[in-house]
């Protein structure tokens, strides 16, 4: 609290503001549901420059407490220690852990919230207890976590219409994830990181007959070895060096089909000049030898 007495303030209540919970009949479902159960939502909601907000939670919650400031400011105290939470930073309060939050009476937040829980709760949840700062940035994505958090209150709100409950807790989970792994989550919506990927990989289409050194090759589009690897991972979720094998059996698999090549000769148009050491890599990519992948397609 900034000043004055508790009696000023108020839990809710608020212009504009929306919040909603899952009721009994709707929890016995979802505990049911193995698509859900593991997390999931039982409230949510927002509240829009909320001015006098205060909770005091002197036994905490029985969920974890998600707390979402996207304007103004607000402030979490826990164990007498006050920490202030500005726009674009998120607060998570771990389950049972007694707490005070409200918002700045000078600049109060908007506070997007949701409580959530379930068997795997804290292994989906990001770190507990201390302030989480989402900084925006071009491919900062701020937009459409909002979005998405848009459509967790909207199904929610829809809770008789039990299939919009498991998309929005669905959707919990993506939420929950783009703040815990935030650098990946951005890193996905980079446009140079899909022209980056295409490039790499046209090159690699391009070289089949060759043996690439992927710390050679991710200096010739200069990216260093370990970037290279991250972008491959986040999006294709495979290393370089698999996704040049695959494309490599590939055209292997065409020229079994398509042509009168004999395995060796294949062999050699793909950088192996050991047929047996071809051969291994095609059965285990394929499940067939060249030879008996070619009886079977042709």
């Amino acid at each position: 609290m900034d000043n004055n007495s508790e009696n000023k303030f108020k839990k809710d209540g608020f212009i504009g503001q929306r919040m909603t919970y899952l009721p009994g009949i709707v929890k016995k479902k979802v505990l049911k549901d193995p698509r859900v159960n593991d997390l999931y939502i039982t409230h949510i909601g927002v509240f829009p420059k909320a001015l006098g907000h205060l909770r005091n939670r002197p036994l905490g919650c029985s969920q974890f407490i998600l707390l979402y400031c996207v304007d103004g400011e607000g402030w979490v105290e826990i164990a007498g220690k006050r920490q202030i939470i500005k726009r674009n930073q998120i607060f998570i309060v771990n389950p049972k852990t007694p707490c005070k939050y409200g918002a700045s009476l000078k600049h109060p937040w908007t506070n997007y919230w949701v409580h959530f829980t379930g068997v795997n709760a804290a292994i989906y949840s990001p770190i507990v207890n201390q302030v989480i700062d989402i900084p925006p940035s071009d491919d900062s994505r701020i937009n459409e976590r909002l979005l998405l958090f848009e459509e967790m209150i909207q199904n929610i709100e829809d809770y008789f219409t039990f299939e919009k409950v498991v998309y929005a807790n669905i959707c919990l989970k993506q939420f929950l994830t783009s703040v815990k792994y935030l650098d990946v989550y951005r890193l996905v919506k980079k446009e140079w990181g899909n022209d980056f990927l295409n490039k790499v990989i046209s090159f690699m289409k391009n070289n089949l007959h060759r043996n690439i050194q992927i710390d050679k090759l991710a200096a010739r589009n200069n990216c260093s070895t370990s970037n290279i690897y991250k972008i491959f991972k986040t999006n294709l979720d495979s290393s370089p060096l698999e996704i040049f094998i695959h494309l490599k059996m590939e055209r292997a698999r065409k020229y079994l089909i398509q042509t009168n090549l004999k395995v060796k000769e294949i062999g050699l148009k793909l950088g192996y000049e050991d047929p047996y050491y071809f051969s291994r890599v095609f059965s285990k990519h394929v499940g067939l030898s060249p030879a008996n992948y070619r009886k079977e397609e042709k």
